[in-house]
């Protein structure tokens, strides 16, 4: 059984931008970089329905691809 790096895991890596998205946002970093609160909201709510439509074809049965 081979062990998958967790730096070559996509979800290890959506993980760690939406921790740097919350820590930028708890801190009030997000204006330098052009985000203010409302399209923060809009981005949130993009990214969750990107994921939810991943989640939805996913395929748990094939470990070749998605």
């Amino acid at each position: 059984m081979m062990k998958q790096s967790r730096w070559r895991s996509p979800v290890a890596w959506c993980a760690v931008a939406a921790l740097v998205l919350f820590i930028l946002k708890n801190y009030g970093l997000l204006v330098p970089i052009g985000l203010t609160e409302d399209s923060f909201k809009e981005l949130t709510t993009l990214i969750f329905t990107v994921l939810s439509s991943f989640a939805f074809f996913n395929d748990p049965t094939n470990k070749e691809g998605f």
